[in-house]
């Protein structure tokens, strides 16, 4: 209840800032995308500066966010009252008048419109059920905001984990918001679907402001809608088709600030790629081509004053930036010497192998639009795609590893796993040959504003693969960056278009409402026969949730390694009781983690720093791998020294038996040796040991050992519990 009052608050005083910003026609009256855009991104930054603001002063809780909710409402309130009470009514009647003369019109489109909503109740129904699955969410998307929940501020604090520190927070700002409330994570995939929604809104208001028609605008937004990446993403944590949202304001409010002349909103669009970059680090990665997109829209428009809307942009970005989206940059600089994050961390994730590398990855970011998810056509056509772009990759004397951080094992993608799904079969029977039709359009038909317009998204998109080919080390998992790069592409749909019947369109449209009806209810970890046949097997939903959440296999089955030290922390040891838990940089950590709002005491320690805990504070100790892997190292490189030698094998050993020990891992594979230092190689992770023989003489004895095997390496685990010898 006090989240919807909080919910309430933040909409109200947003909504009457927004009135009293966005411009107005010659009645007086609100109109265009403004002031809707505006309710959602002062919303967005208004949550974000309430949390900054009280993480400063230590006092994150839920008294103190409602007290800043009522002085931004009496703020709103008062400037809304000067104003004459602004009030914004969208024109939803006359839109969905012209959206229904626009269907009746195309019978194909008619079809479309009912997978699209087919589409919507499915994504509606899993968003307000389903509990939060994927490992990335449980292992820092969503367990970050558990930790500042419980020290009351956005600080960096103690785990294996590295990503829990270095990434941007804006997002996990939006999920704390939700948690502080709740205690549980209960409709966060709304904020996904959100940023789908305001993806779709700026697509059409970016079409109809150059005059494209209602068909093509639907046609633009049902196939991307269509896209398995896109489909997936609206019901999970990841936030691409978010960021996705926020860049796509950005360039739609853009637009109207330079047709108008509106200073207010060019602040806005500011706001709103400021808000993207405090988000996701591919908005940054972006930046390059979406500006010299607002660049050419500016000369088109401007000519030799353009550079005036360009430089007021800037200045508000840097502004806007400094103000909602720095906090973790400056935390990071502070802790590591790097607004990016750790020296490990940089290694790991930054590009590397030089030009060679660079033309790599882009061959391999522009296959990767040759993705089969749901269907299983690659099984004879896959080998095929493979051997074209290593034939690509021989030609130019490239070698099929260099510059690549986690490969995708040579496969074309046909499963509807989160993590690795593509834009589907209609990423390359419609999104690349649009994309082609672009840059042909851009030198055939130079004196048309419609097709300059699509080609402009078109070069857009190639920029910006080009940029994130050279900032980032490829990885299988950068489909999820391609999937936000086609997003704020997808203007360019608009070409293919095809008004007339054909074979052409009834295969697209087959494809569509499979993608809109069959696969929307089988994604992986997600199909609607199995969340309906384990709600019948359990005694409520919540009951339903935890089973959902904890399963390891297909139907729900099994159950991972956390849920297991969950359960042993509720039934087997009393609350008040102090736990330490030693922790994988894998681990689901947030599983247990959230505990400690229900009574419990558990402090994650690091692995690393084992010997230096004070023990006697603790009355159970977790240990829950037999090797703990951490990417969070108390030293850089430089200062590491070991003790361990290397076999002629490569595996790391002591001469001795140490009931305490750890090894380095280098970037590339290897352990770390001072001799191997000399290539510079940066230590990556420590892969830490402790035994049995290292808690005994600090006063503890097993208490209880489980052996967790399975196949995904994610879902292993030797946890070991020791209790404290009462004396």
């Amino acid at each position: 209840m006090l989240f919807l009052i909080s919910l309430l608050m933040v909409f109200v005083s947003s909504y009457m800032l927004s009135c009293v910003a966005a411009p107005k026609n010659e009645e007086n009256r609100l109109y265009g995308p403004a002031p809707f855009l505006y309710t959602l991104l002062t919303m967005f930054s208004q949550v974000v500066l309430t949390f900054e603001i009280l993480s400063l002063f230590k006092a994150i809780n839920e008294p103190n966010v409602l007290v800043l909710n009522v002085i931004f409402l009496v703020i709103a309130g008062v400037l809304w009252f000067k104003k004459g009470k602004p009030v914004y009514i969208p024109a939803i009647k006359t839109k969905m008048t012209q959206i229904w003369t626009a269907l009746k019109r195309d019978k194909i489109l008619m079809i479309m419109a009912f997978g699209f909503v087919f589409l919507m109740f499915t994504v509606i129904v899993l968003d307000a059920f389903l509990p939060v699955t994927g490992g990335d969410a449980l292992a820092y998307h969503l367990n970050r905001a558990s930790y500042w929940m419980q020290q009351g501020s956005l600080n960096h604090f103690v785990i294996a984990d590295d990503r829990n520190l270095v990434m941007p927070i804006n997002s996990e700002i939006l999920y704390l918001w939700n948690l502080l409330f709740y205690k549980t994570d209960i409709g966060l995939y709304f904020i996904s679907f959100i940023g789908y929604i305001v993806s779709i809104f700026s697509i059409y208001n970016i079409l109809e402001y150059f005059k494209f028609t209602q068909r093509r605008i639907l046609w633009s937004i049902f196939i991307l809608s269509s896209f398995a990446s896109v489909i997936v993403e609206l019901s999970s944590l990841e936030t691409d088709v978010l960021i996705a949202g926020l860049v796509l304001s950005s360039i739609t409010l853009f637009l109207n600030a330079i047709k108008e002349r509106k200073t207010g909103m060019l602040c806005f669009s500011a706001l709103a790629y400021a808000l993207a970059m405090g988000t996701k680090s591919p908005a940054v990665i972006a930046f390059p081509g979406v500006f010299l997109l607002m660049t050419y829209f500016a000369y088109q428009r401007e000519k030799k004053e353009c550079y005036k809307p360009l430089l007021a942009y800037l200045l508000f970005l840097f502004v806007t930036f400094m103000i909602f989206s720095s906090y973790n940059y400056i935390l990071n600089f502070i802790d590591f010497g790097n607004p990016l994050g750790s020296e490990s961390a940089r290694a790991v994730h930054g590009f590397r192998g030089g030009i060679k590398a660079f033309v790599a990855n882009y061959i391999k970011y522009i296959f990767m639009l040759f993705d089969f998810s749901g269907f299983r056509y690659s099984e004879y056509v896959g080998d095929y795609i493979l051997r074209a772009r290593e034939a690509v990759l021989a030609f130019l004397h490239i070698p099929m590893d260099l510059g690549v951080e986690m490969s995708d094992n040579n496969e074309i993608n046909n499963r509807l796993l989160n993590v690795k799904t593509g834009a589907g079969i209609l990423g390359f029977l419609v999104f690349l040959p649009s994309l082609i039709a672009s840059v042909v359009l851009s030198i055939t038909k130079r004196h048309s504003k419609k097709y300059n317009v699509i080609s402009a998204f078109g070069v857009m998109f190639l920029i910006n693969i080009a940029c994130l080919s050279f900032s980032i080390a490829y990885m299988v998992f950068s489909i999820r960056f391609v999937t936000f790069l086609i997003v704020i592409s997808a203007p360019l749909l608009a070409v293919s278009y095809i008004k007339k019947t054909n074979i052409i369109k009834l295969l697209i449209l087959f494809f569509v409402m499979s993608y809109f009806v069959i696969i929307s209810v089988n994604l992986s970890g997600r199909g609607f026969v199995d969340i309906f046949n384990t709600i019948l097997k359990t005694p409520t939903l919540m009951h339903a949730r935890e089973r959902i959440r904890c399963a390891l296999y297909v139907g729900f089955e099994g159950k991972n390694a956390y849920c297991y030290i969950r359960d042993y922390i509720q039934q087997k040891t009393p609350k008040g009781a102090r736990i330490g838990l030693f922790a994988d940089a894998l681990d689901n950590i947030y599983i247990v983690n959230i505990m400690n709002n229900q009574g419990y005491k558990i402090d994650t320690l690091l692995p690393e720093n084992a010997p230096n805990y004070k023990y006697d504070d603790y009355d159970y100790i977790f240990v829950t791998k037999q090797v703990l892997t951490s990417t969070v190292l108390l030293k850089e490189t430089k200062d590491i020294k070991t003790e361990y030698k290397i076999a002629p094998n490569g595996n790391a050993y002591y001469p001795k038996y140490r009931p305490f020990s750890c090894v380095y891992e280098k970037h590339g594979g290897g352990f770390y040796t001072s001799d191997q230092y000399k290539d510079g190689a940066i230590v990556m992770d420590s892969r830490c040991y402790i035994d049995h023989n290292f808690f005994e003489p600090k006063g503890y004895a097993v208490k209880q050992i489980y052996d967790f095997r399975s196949e995904n390496i994610r879902y292993q685990g030797y946890v070991t519990i020791y209790e404290k010898v009462k004396k």
